[in-house]
Protein backbone atom coordinates (compact mmCIF):
# COMPACT_ATOMS: atom_id res chain seq x y z
CA UNK A 1 0.00 0.00 0.00
CA UNK A 2 1.62 3.55 -1.41
CA UNK A 3 2.20 5.88 2.00
CA UNK A 4 0.16 8.86 2.06
CA UNK A 5 1.01 11.27 5.12
CA UNK A 6 -1.83 13.58 3.46
CA UNK A 7 -4.59 10.69 4.39
CA UNK A 8 -2.74 9.92 7.51
CA UNK A 9 -3.32 13.24 8.75
CA UNK A 10 -7.33 13.58 7.67
CA UNK A 11 -7.78 10.54 9.58
CA UNK A 12 -6.07 12.23 12.60
CA UNK A 13 -7.07 15.94 12.25
CA UNK A 14 -9.94 15.80 9.76
CA UNK A 15 -13.10 16.96 12.08
CA UNK A 16 -10.83 19.50 13.87
CA UNK A 17 -9.65 21.78 11.06
CA UNK A 18 -13.15 22.75 9.57
CA UNK A 19 -13.42 25.90 11.12
CA UNK A 20 -9.54 26.67 9.51
CA UNK A 21 -10.95 25.76 5.94
CA UNK A 22 -12.24 29.25 5.60
CA UNK A 23 -9.22 31.20 6.09
CA UNK A 24 -7.63 28.65 3.25
CA UNK A 25 -10.38 28.91 0.89
CA UNK A 26 -8.03 30.33 -1.49
CA UNK A 27 -5.67 27.35 -1.68
CA UNK A 28 -8.70 24.85 -3.11
CA UNK A 29 -8.67 26.40 -6.55
CA UNK A 30 -5.06 26.68 -6.14
CA UNK A 31 -4.42 23.20 -5.72
CA UNK A 32 -6.62 22.06 -8.70
CA UNK A 33 -4.71 24.57 -11.17
CA UNK A 34 -0.59 22.72 -9.92
CA UNK A 35 -2.09 19.47 -10.64
CA UNK A 36 -1.97 18.36 -6.75
CA UNK A 37 -4.33 15.25 -6.78
CA UNK A 38 -5.24 15.78 -3.45
CA UNK A 39 -8.40 16.66 -1.73
CA UNK A 40 -8.65 20.05 0.45
CA UNK A 41 -9.28 19.30 3.27
CA UNK A 42 -6.76 16.49 3.37
CA UNK A 43 -4.03 19.19 2.08
CA UNK A 44 -4.94 21.71 4.73
CA UNK A 45 -4.50 18.63 7.63
CA UNK A 46 -1.43 17.63 6.18
CA UNK A 47 -0.36 21.16 6.12
CA UNK A 48 -1.03 21.05 10.11
CA UNK A 49 0.20 17.97 10.51
CA UNK A 50 3.49 18.35 9.19
CA UNK A 51 3.58 21.77 11.38
CA UNK A 52 3.17 19.74 14.18
CA UNK A 53 5.76 17.81 13.48
CA UNK A 54 8.14 20.33 12.48
CA UNK A 55 7.09 22.10 16.01
CA UNK A 56 8.47 18.36 18.09
CA UNK A 57 11.25 18.11 15.82
CA UNK A 58 12.52 21.55 16.24
CA UNK A 59 11.60 21.75 20.11
CA UNK A 60 13.60 18.27 20.97
CA UNK A 61 16.37 19.46 18.42
CA UNK A 62 17.06 22.72 20.12
CA UNK A 63 16.57 21.57 23.48
CA UNK A 64 19.96 19.46 23.05
CA UNK A 65 21.99 21.82 20.83
CA UNK A 66 21.04 25.31 22.27
CA UNK A 67 23.44 24.30 25.66
CA UNK A 68 25.85 22.52 23.43
CA UNK A 69 25.95 25.75 20.93
CA UNK A 70 25.70 28.56 23.58
CA UNK A 71 26.77 26.74 26.74
CA UNK A 72 23.69 27.75 28.71
CA UNK A 73 22.04 25.52 31.08
CA UNK A 74 20.08 22.16 29.60
CA UNK A 75 17.33 23.20 32.32
CA UNK A 76 17.36 27.06 32.52
CA UNK A 77 14.70 29.26 31.34
CA UNK A 78 16.43 30.82 28.66
CA UNK A 79 16.88 26.91 26.97
CA UNK A 80 13.62 26.11 27.11
CA UNK A 81 12.39 29.62 26.01
CA UNK A 82 14.47 29.80 23.39
CA UNK A 83 13.64 26.54 22.46
CA UNK A 84 9.69 27.28 21.94
CA UNK A 85 10.08 30.23 20.41
CA UNK A 86 12.71 28.12 17.30
CA UNK A 87 9.77 25.60 17.14
CA UNK A 88 7.57 27.60 17.21
CA UNK A 89 9.45 29.59 13.74
CA UNK A 90 10.08 26.51 12.65
CA UNK A 91 6.50 25.61 12.78
CA UNK A 92 5.07 28.60 11.09
CA UNK A 93 8.24 28.58 8.39
CA UNK A 94 6.46 25.07 7.44
CA UNK A 95 3.27 25.93 7.53
CA UNK A 96 3.79 29.00 5.09
CA UNK A 97 6.05 26.89 2.56
CA UNK A 98 3.29 24.35 2.32
CA UNK A 99 0.72 26.55 2.07
CA UNK A 100 2.75 28.22 -0.81
CA UNK A 101 3.94 25.16 -2.87
CA UNK A 102 1.02 24.64 -4.63
CA UNK A 103 1.13 27.95 -6.25
CA UNK A 104 5.05 27.65 -6.76
CA UNK A 105 3.79 24.03 -8.47
CA UNK A 106 1.16 25.93 -11.15
CA UNK A 107 3.56 28.42 -12.20
CA UNK A 108 5.95 25.70 -13.03
CA UNK A 109 2.73 23.99 -14.78
CA UNK A 110 1.95 27.41 -16.40
CA UNK A 111 5.51 27.99 -19.12
CA UNK A 112 5.61 24.62 -20.76
CA UNK A 113 1.70 24.90 -21.08
CA UNK A 114 2.47 28.54 -22.48
CA UNK A 115 5.38 27.42 -25.04
CA UNK A 116 3.41 24.51 -26.34
CA UNK A 117 -0.16 26.46 -26.76
CA UNK A 118 0.66 27.42 -30.79
CA UNK A 119 1.57 23.82 -31.16
CA UNK A 120 -1.89 22.91 -29.52
CA UNK A 121 -3.66 25.15 -30.83
CA UNK A 122 -2.88 24.21 -34.33
CA UNK A 123 -3.55 20.58 -33.93
CA UNK A 124 -6.96 21.41 -32.69
CA UNK A 125 -7.41 23.37 -35.39
CA UNK A 126 -6.67 20.83 -38.01
CA UNK A 127 -8.01 18.13 -36.51
CA UNK A 128 -11.17 20.10 -36.54
CA UNK A 129 -11.46 21.42 -39.93
CA UNK A 130 -10.57 17.05 -40.88
CA UNK A 131 -14.33 17.21 -39.52
CA UNK A 132 -13.66 15.14 -36.37
CA UNK A 133 -15.17 14.75 -33.61
CA UNK A 134 -14.90 16.44 -30.64
CA UNK A 135 -14.41 13.66 -28.23
CA UNK A 136 -12.40 12.31 -30.56
CA UNK A 137 -9.94 15.88 -30.78
CA UNK A 138 -9.57 16.13 -26.60
CA UNK A 139 -8.60 12.57 -26.81
CA UNK A 140 -6.00 12.82 -29.44
CA UNK A 141 -4.73 15.39 -26.96
CA UNK A 142 -4.75 13.66 -24.48
CA UNK A 143 -2.35 11.00 -25.81
CA UNK A 144 0.50 12.82 -26.65
CA UNK A 145 3.17 11.84 -24.49
CA UNK A 146 6.03 14.61 -24.79
CA UNK A 147 3.45 17.20 -23.94
CA UNK A 148 3.59 16.32 -19.95
CA UNK A 149 1.39 18.96 -18.68
CA UNK A 150 -1.19 19.92 -21.57
CA UNK A 151 -1.78 15.69 -21.57
CA UNK A 152 -2.85 16.84 -17.88
CA UNK A 153 -4.98 18.95 -18.53
CA UNK A 154 -6.87 17.30 -21.32
CA UNK A 155 -6.72 14.24 -19.77
CA UNK A 156 -9.13 15.75 -16.84
CA UNK A 157 -11.68 16.29 -19.52
CA UNK A 158 -11.31 13.20 -20.73
CA UNK A 159 -11.99 11.21 -17.69
CA UNK A 160 -14.80 13.52 -16.95
CA UNK A 161 -16.24 12.48 -19.90
CA UNK A 162 -15.55 8.85 -19.84
CA UNK A 163 -15.48 7.43 -16.27
CA UNK A 164 -17.81 10.34 -14.48
CA UNK A 165 -20.27 10.60 -17.09
CA UNK A 166 -20.19 14.60 -17.43
CA UNK A 167 -21.30 16.18 -20.94
CA UNK A 168 -18.21 17.24 -23.22
CA UNK A 169 -18.54 20.86 -22.65
CA UNK A 170 -19.54 20.45 -18.96
CA UNK A 171 -16.81 18.71 -18.67
CA UNK A 172 -14.26 21.49 -20.66
CA UNK A 173 -16.13 24.20 -18.87
CA UNK A 174 -15.14 22.84 -15.53
CA UNK A 175 -11.93 21.94 -16.15
CA UNK A 176 -10.69 24.84 -18.27
CA UNK A 177 -11.82 27.50 -15.21
CA UNK A 178 -8.79 26.07 -13.37
CA UNK A 179 -5.97 25.51 -15.87
CA UNK A 180 -2.77 27.27 -14.60
CA UNK A 181 -2.37 29.08 -18.22
CA UNK A 182 -5.06 31.83 -18.97
CA UNK A 183 -4.66 31.68 -22.46
CA UNK A 184 -5.50 28.35 -22.73
CA UNK A 185 -8.29 28.71 -20.38
CA UNK A 186 -9.26 31.49 -22.46
CA UNK A 187 -9.33 29.29 -25.57
CA UNK A 188 -11.34 26.08 -23.77
CA UNK A 189 -13.51 28.84 -22.32
CA UNK A 190 -14.61 30.49 -25.83
CA UNK A 191 -14.79 26.94 -27.76
CA UNK A 192 -17.59 26.05 -25.50
CA UNK A 193 -19.04 29.54 -25.84
CA UNK A 194 -18.97 28.97 -29.81
CA UNK A 195 -20.34 25.49 -29.62
CA UNK A 196 -23.36 26.36 -27.62
CA UNK A 197 -24.46 29.57 -29.66
CA UNK A 198 -24.28 27.88 -32.86
CA UNK A 199 -21.12 28.97 -34.36
CA UNK A 200 -18.18 27.57 -36.49
CA UNK A 201 -15.69 26.01 -33.86
CA UNK A 202 -13.14 25.64 -36.62
CA UNK A 203 -13.09 29.31 -37.81
CA UNK A 204 -13.08 30.29 -33.89
CA UNK A 205 -10.11 27.47 -33.60
CA UNK A 206 -8.48 29.14 -36.53
CA UNK A 207 -9.05 32.52 -35.40
CA UNK A 208 -7.43 32.04 -32.24
CA UNK A 209 -4.49 29.68 -33.85
CA UNK A 210 -3.05 32.94 -35.60
CA UNK A 211 -4.15 34.86 -32.14
CA UNK A 212 -1.45 33.05 -30.21
CA UNK A 213 0.88 32.46 -33.04
CA UNK A 214 1.29 36.00 -33.42
CA UNK A 215 1.65 36.74 -29.68
CA UNK A 216 4.24 34.05 -29.53
CA UNK A 217 6.56 35.56 -32.52
CA UNK A 218 6.09 38.71 -30.89
CA UNK A 219 7.46 37.22 -27.77
CA UNK A 220 10.55 35.37 -29.55
CA UNK A 221 11.66 38.77 -31.33
CA UNK A 222 11.52 40.41 -27.98
CA UNK A 223 13.67 37.77 -26.38
CA UNK A 224 16.05 37.76 -29.28
CA UNK A 225 16.24 41.52 -28.75
CA UNK A 226 17.11 41.18 -25.56
CA UNK A 227 19.61 38.38 -26.31
CA UNK A 228 21.12 40.72 -28.57
CA UNK A 229 21.67 43.72 -25.92
CA UNK A 230 23.17 40.75 -23.46
CA UNK A 231 25.44 39.84 -25.79
CA UNK A 232 26.54 43.21 -26.53
CA UNK A 233 27.07 43.64 -22.74
CA UNK A 234 28.47 40.61 -22.50
CA UNK A 235 30.88 41.11 -24.54
CA UNK A 236 31.96 44.92 -23.13
CA UNK A 237 31.92 43.23 -19.26
CA UNK A 238 33.49 39.86 -19.93
CA UNK A 239 35.87 39.96 -22.57
CA UNK A 240 36.89 44.11 -22.84
CA UNK A 241 36.73 45.29 -19.52
CA UNK A 242 38.98 42.32 -18.05
CA UNK A 243 41.77 42.77 -20.69
CA UNK A 244 41.79 47.00 -20.41
CA UNK A 245 41.99 46.27 -16.32
CA UNK A 246 44.87 43.68 -17.15
CA UNK A 247 46.81 46.50 -19.21
CA UNK A 248 46.14 48.94 -16.52
CA UNK A 249 47.15 47.00 -13.71
CA UNK A 250 50.39 45.90 -15.71
CA UNK A 251 51.26 49.71 -16.69
CA UNK A 252 50.28 50.87 -12.71
CA UNK A 253 52.69 48.36 -11.99
CA UNK A 254 55.46 48.97 -13.64
CA UNK A 255 55.41 52.91 -12.91
CA UNK A 256 54.28 52.68 -9.46
CA UNK A 257 57.14 50.61 -7.82
CA UNK A 258 56.51 48.37 -5.04
CA UNK A 259 53.60 50.44 -3.35
CA UNK A 260 51.07 48.73 -5.63
CA UNK A 261 50.31 44.47 -5.50
CA UNK A 262 49.23 44.27 -9.11
CA UNK A 263 49.24 40.31 -8.23
CA UNK A 264 46.42 40.66 -5.97
CA UNK A 265 44.58 43.06 -8.10
CA UNK A 266 45.22 40.54 -10.67
CA UNK A 267 44.19 37.47 -8.88
CA UNK A 268 40.60 39.52 -7.66
CA UNK A 269 39.99 40.30 -11.17
CA UNK A 270 40.58 36.61 -12.60
CA UNK A 271 39.06 34.64 -9.46
CA UNK A 272 36.43 36.92 -7.88
CA UNK A 273 35.46 39.33 -10.43
CA UNK A 274 35.21 37.85 -13.75
CA UNK A 275 33.61 35.11 -12.44
CA UNK A 276 30.53 37.14 -10.39
CA UNK A 277 29.74 38.88 -13.30
CA UNK A 278 29.52 35.78 -15.11
CA UNK A 279 27.22 34.46 -12.83
CA UNK A 280 25.47 37.81 -12.56
CA UNK A 281 25.12 37.69 -16.45
CA UNK A 282 23.79 34.10 -16.20
CA UNK A 283 21.01 35.56 -13.91
CA UNK A 284 19.80 37.69 -16.05
CA UNK A 285 19.64 35.82 -18.73
CA UNK A 286 17.25 32.90 -17.12
CA UNK A 287 15.18 35.61 -16.13
CA UNK A 288 14.09 35.74 -19.76
CA UNK A 289 10.93 34.34 -20.83
CA UNK A 290 11.38 31.74 -23.44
Amino acid sequence: MKFEPWTIAYDLLGKKIDRFLPEFEELQNTLRKAGVRISFKAYVAFMFMISIVAFAVALVFSLVMLPLITGIAFLSWNNILLSLMLAGLSAIMTLILTYVYPGMKAKNRNMPIENNLPYISSFLTLLSSSNVPPSMIFNSVARIDTLKEVRQEFSNIVRDVEIFGQDLMNAINSNAKFSPNDKLRELLLGYVATVRTGGNPTEYLKVQSEVITKERLGKLDMMLESLSAIAEIYVMVLVAMPLLFVVLFATLGMIGGAEMNVSMFLYLLTYAGIPILGVIMMVIVSTLEI
